[in-house]
Order: structure tokens, then C-alpha cells, then sequence
């Protein structure tokens, strides 16, 4: 169980405002690993995660956690952090031993309805939580992730990584996150069934439903052409894994697996589609359908995958029609998912990766009623799930009375596009994406945003066409922050009638 710690009343602190709260360190086991696998340096900054929908009168826990330069959590900070409301007053001061990772929760925080960050306040510096959205709307939970997590057991820069027991000690404690999903390499040799069964059980000794959900995954290689890199997840540990590296591709590793698991138990989910050599291009000979294959990885820490020139792509590139917006053109149904590709095994954060992972850490947020395997499972499969990278965005967008990842039958007339969003840096620009072309865009320079507009324009002159939808128009939003992070809500078709 997690080790309370001494609540430290901080000077000039309301008593009656922080009844109730507790400082909670992670179970020893949990921070030996930490302290032993990763042994932070000196402070630089602190991440501090909190609930992304809250309720008023609702308690809920915030994760603070002092990193280093590399983002690994310091074994060396011998200053106390202080957290603060939005209004600037004090909450807490949470003080860590040397030698101990600086990772705790403070429970039984409150927020007030609206958007808030929190404050943390360490040797003169500030910075900013997450934001929450306090309301008493009967609305889903958003609840992140990072479903691409790379241990030693992928023996691909093993020097870089660490083990299991870290991985999701670092997701849980120092990332904060609600689920994870360690997806480690099975194919080129680099995995056996008792590797495999280390991976099953590794994640159902994790998995802590209500507090911390864990996926049952792998990483299956496929050569470029055959659909590149893909994650497999899925409902439930098979008995062993498939892998098509050597005589497949991706519509018969979605077969094979249909085979074992039976439909419906499983995804195939294509990830840095661009990356030269081993290029996710998916020709309609190999294309799985949108139940095996509903979303793509747009991003990671090898870059995003968004459009050709986009400003974050991976170094070397594939010449062919392997990003997001070729796929979606054609009339693949895929929503947005974001992940790390961390083999440095610090799920959505820093650590020291290999040369060419070094671009800003992935998340995927999902909407769910509640926190369960099965439930993160089944947002990721019905799109209910967007994309961000190094932030916890929040993102709400309504196109055409749809949420992102669903498809209508167009009933005529022009479409109304609602968006909000939160972040945790100012909001450089939100933009509205039709059919591979911004088609509104808004600057705000504010945390918090609202985009309201009205697509006017004939659908005649817009409608693409595919054998997989018919006539169809694509959307999604793009929110872009001062601090690089962006996000990417699942995208919207509206079809012909």
C-alpha cells in the first residue's frame, strides 16, 4: 500500500481550507525500484498531474513530482514544494528525504467549478499543473495514458532501458498517469514465450482497477510496404504472441489474431507510419478494417506523422503516402492515438533516449465512465480518444453535432464547429481541419480557449470519395501551445446521405 506521510500545514495556509488533505508516498517496493533504475540528479522542474474532470464537492488527489534535467525524478531535492490554487493560496508543503525519489500525492484536494490549474513553487520557480474542469454536467471522465512503453525486455537499446517494475512504477507515481500499456518488441528474435509470459504477468501484477489500469500489449514489426511498425492490443493475454514480420503484413497478422482471440478482442494500431524503410503505408490489399485497425499513432517521441512538412516530422521520412492525412483522404475511419515509443521506459515523460527518439513525449486521452481495462479498451477502439503530445490538453470538439471519432449522415445544410480547450502553457492557435486544409484558425494567447464557427461551403464541392465510406468530408481540431505541445482530437466524417 502507498506510505502516508506527515501533512505539513505550510505558514499562511487556511486551516479549514486544507482539512481533510494527506501527503501519500508511493509503497516502498515502488520507490526503491525508482531510486535504484533511475537515480535522478539534482532538481530542475516539477510535473505536477491532476484529474482533468473534476466534480464539485468532489475530493481529488494531484501528483507532484520533482525531476531532473533528464526528467527523472531527483533523489536529490532538499527543498520543499510548495502548492498552490489558482488564487495563489497555499495548500501544501510537501518536503522529501535524500536518497528517496521526490514523488508523492496530496489527497483530498478541492477545485471550484470552471477551469483551474494548480501552482508549484520550488526554489523560486512556478510551474503549472494540468488543468482541471470542475462541473457537475453529467459528462465522461478523461483519463490519459501513454500506451507505448518500451522495457529491457524488448532488447532494442537495452542500455537505454529498464525493467517492468519501473515502467509502471514511473507511469503511476511520477507521470501520474490513469492506465499504461507496455508494448515491448516481439518479432526479429527478440522475444520467446518466457519473455512473453514475464510481459503478462508483469502487467496483471500492475494492473489496480480503480486507480491504475493496465493494457495487455506488443509491439509486432512488419517491413515497410507490409504496414511498418504496429501495437497490438488487446481485451486479454493470449497464450502466445503473433508475429508476421517474416511472411505477413498487416491484414493477415488482424487475420491470425482474429483466429486466436476471436473479433472484437483485439486492435492493430500502425505507429511512425513515415519513418523511412520501415514505412506504415497501408494499400487497400492489406488493410486490416476499421474494427482491427480504428486508430493510428500520429505521434511519439520519433515525431508526428500528421501531413508531409509538418514542423515535427521524424528525421528520415518515407517518400510514399504514409501520414495521417494520406489515410484519412482515402476513407480509412482511424481516430488519434499518442504514445512515447519511450526506451528510456519513462512513460509520457523525458528520460535519456537513443539519438533519434528525441522529440516531445506522446499521451492519449480517452473518455470513459469509469476507470477499467475493458473501458480504456473500448474508447481507443471506438475513437473516443485524442492525441496530444508533452501536455495534458484538455479538448472538447463538436462538429457537426458529432464528438470526435464518429460519423453521421449529412442532413444538409452548413455544420456548426464548437471547440474548447485547456492547457497547461498559453494557447498558440486552435485550427479547424477539412479534408487536409485548415479551413478555420484561431489565436488566442490564453490558457483556456473556445472556437465557434460555421462551415458554410457547398458539400458538393467538397465531398472525397471511397470505397470504404462513399462520399465523405473529414474534420478534426489541432491545438498547438507556447511550450510545443499539441493536441489532435479524433477525427469526424460526415457522409453522404
Amino acid at each position: 500500500m502507498p506510505r502516508r506521510g506527515r501533512f505539513v500545514l505550510a505558514r499562511g495556509c487556511d486551516e479549514a481550507y486544507t482539512s481533510g488533505m494527506s501527503i501519500i508516498f508511493p509503497p516502498r517496493y515502488d520507490q526503491r525500484v525508482l531510486a535504484l533504475e533511475a537515480p535522478g540528479g539534482a532538481p530542475a522542474r516539477v510535473a505536477v498531474a491532476i484529474p482533468t474532470i473534476t466534480r464539485p464537492g468532489k475530493a481529488f488527489r494531484a501528483c507532484a513530482a520533482v525531476l531532473d534535467e533528464l526528467g527523472y525524478p531527483s533523489v536529490q531535492c532538499r527543498q520543499s514544494v510548495r502548492l498552490s490554487d489558482q488564487h495563489g493560496r497555499l495548500l501544501a508543503e510537501i518536503s522529501f528525504a535524500p536518497g528517496q525519489p521526490a514523488v508523492a500525492m496530496v489527497d483530498g484536494l478541492a477545485a471550484v467549478e470552471g477551469f483551474s490549474r494548480l501552482a508549484a513553487e520550488l526554489g523560486g520557480q512556478v510551474f503549472y499543473s494540468n488543468p482541471t474542469l470542475c462541473t457537475a454536467k453529467d459528462c465522461q471522465e478523461i483519463l490519459w495514458g501513454d500506451p507505448h512503453v518500451h522495457t529491457v525486455l524488448s532488447q532494442c537499446h537495452p542500455d537505454k532501458c529498464r525493467s517492468l517494475d519501473f515502467g509502471y512504477a514511473a507511469g503511476r507515481y511520477v507521470s501520474g498517469l490513469d492506465w499504461m500499456a507496455v508494448a515491448d518488441h516481439v518479432s526479429n528474435g527478440r522475444c520467446e514465450f518466457a519473455r512473453f509470459k514475464q510481459q503478462m504477468l508483469a502487467c496483471e501484477a500492475h494492473d489496480d482497477p480503480p486507480a491504475f489500469v493496465t493494457l495487455p500489449a506488443y509491439e509486432a514489426s512488419l517491413i515497410g510496404g507490409a504496414g511498418g511498425d504496429a501495437n497490438v492490443y488487446m481485451t486479454r493475454w493470449p497464450e502466445m504472441f503473433i508475429d508476421q514480420h517474416d511472411d505477413g503484413n498487416l491484414l493477415t497478422l488482424a487475420g491470425k489474431l482474429e483466429e486466436k482471440m476471436g473479433a472484437g478482442q483485439f486492435i492493430v494500431v500502425p505507429h511512425h507510419t513515415t519513418r523511412s524503410g520501415k514505412h506504415g503505408e497501408i494499400p487497400d490489399a492489406i488493410y486490416p478494417g476499421a474494427a482491427a485497425m480504428p486508430v493510428v499513432e500520429i505521434h511519439s517521441k520519433w515525431g508526428t506523422s500528421e501531413y508531409r512538412g509538418n514542423p515535427n516530422a521524424l528525421k528520415d521520412v518515407n517518400p510514399g503516402p504514409s501520414y495521417v492525412q494520406d489515410f484519412l483522404a482515402r476513407g480509412l475511419r482511424v481516430g488519434f492515438v499518442g504514445g512515447t515509443d519511450t526506451h528510456a521506459t519513462m512513460p509520457a515523460g523525458g528520460g535519456f533516449e537513443p539519438g533519434h527518439i528525441d522529440r516531445l513525449p506522446g499521451m492519449t486521452a480517452v473518455r470513459c465512465d469509469a476507470l477499467t481495462r475493458q473501458s480504456v479498451y473500448a474508447a481507443i477502439a471506438t475513437r473516443k480518444c485524442y492525441a496530444t503530445s508533452l501536455e495534458r490538453i484538455y479538448l472538447d470538439v463538436e462538429i457537426a453535432g458529432l464528438s470526435g471519432g464518429e460519423k453521421t449522415k449529412w442532413p444538409g445544410g452548413d455544420r456548426a464547429i464548437e471547440i474548447t480547450a485547456a492547457a497547461q502553457s498559453d494557447i498558440v492557435s486552435i485550427d479547424v481541419i477539412r479534408n487536409g486544409r485548415v479551413m478555420v484558425s484561431q489565436r488566442p494567447g490564453h490558457w483556456q480557449a473556445k472556437l465557434t464557427a460555421r462551415d458554410n461551403d457547398a458539400m458538393d464541392s467538397l465531398w472525397l470519395d471511397s470505397k470504404y465510406v462513399g462520399r465523405f468530408v473529414y474534420y478534426y481540431a489541432r491545438v498547438t501551445c507556447a511550450s510545443g505541445a499539441q493536441a489532435w482530437s479524433s477525427p469526424v466524417f460526415v457522409v453522404s446521405a
